[in-house]
């Protein structure tokens, strides 16, 4: 990548180093604080940006060991109290979780069983396509749709997941899944940057990773404001971090009302 496009995280810091004025200008901050920050950056971005995240579905086969562990339940300490062990591990950088399926072969959404509705439609009523009575078939696979969209919802299912936690709880009888079975999870992901590293010439991440080194070069600053150098400067360091803290505000304000996806609307 060339100097304005970085491609890593020492690229992107070095970037934006050359943009409040380094090597002309002294940055005083540390090049732990600049790493610190580059991460800030980057759980920012990926937290609130479109771009920063990314709808996936994340399989997971059922065994017997999981199944015996989802039975199982763990004493809280030396009390009575016991808690449920129903969960499933999940992978680092989930964001949120959408939906969980189980028994994936009985949705109606699924087409390749000769038992399935949806295949029944086809084989019986496709000829009506050609007849002008599309609505009909468009209607009544709408109404299938929200059929299984209510039998496989997070509600009925009571699934619970806490990101700090990272465990999948599924409140249901587990004796349902046999070894072998899938648990499908339609989550949202963190962008990988080490991964897909346009991340990092992303415009709205090089400008707010601009801010918070601005900003931290003002409160190191800080404490020696007013003290007059060599040749007559003083140093100000409140302005760079007054400074520093509106650019990083002003981008925090784009980030919400440009940059993050609206929330979907609920109809019925």
């Amino acid at each position: 990548m060339s100097a304005t496009r970085p491609a890593s995280k020492t690229e992107l810091r070095d970037y934006a180093l050359r943009r409040l004025g380094y090597p002309t200008i002294d940055i005083n901050v540390a090049t732990a604080q600049l790493d610190d920050l580059i991460e800030e950056a980057i759980d920012k971005f990926q937290e609130y940006h479109y771009s920063g995240s990314y709808q996936t579905f994340i399989k997971i086969e059922v065994t017997d060991a999981i199944k015996t562990a989802a039975q199982s339940s763990t004493q809280m300490g030396s009390t009575n109290w016991y808690e449920n062990n129903n969960y499933i591990d999940l992978p680092p950088g989930i964001l949120g979780l959408n939906n969980v399926y189980t028994h994936i072969g009985a949705s109606s959404i699924v087409p390749g069983n000769i038992f399935n509705i949806k295949y029944q439609i086809f084989l019986n009523d496709i000829y009506a396509m050609t007849h002008g009575h599309i609505l009909h078939y468009f209607m009544t696979s709408q109404y299938l749709e929200t059929l299984d969209w209510v039998t496989n919802s997070q509600t009925s299912r009571r699934v619970k997941w806490n990101e700090h936690q990272n465990r999948l709880y599924m409140d249901f009888d587990w004796e349902e899944l046999q070894a072998g079975d899938f648990i499908l999870v339609d989550c949202t992901l963190r962008q990988d940057p080490t991964t897909y590293t346009g991340m990092f010439n992303e415009r709205w991440l090089k400008d707010y990773t601009e801010a918070l080194f601005m900003e931290q070069w003002g409160r190191n600053l800080s404490k020696y404001d007013g003290i007059q150098m060599l040749g007559g400067v003083k140093l100000n360091g409140r302005q760079i971090l007054e400074d520093g803290i509106k650019l990083k505000e002003k981008l925090e304000m784009d980030i919400r009302t440009t940059y993050e996806l609206p929330p979907m609307d609920l109809i019925g």
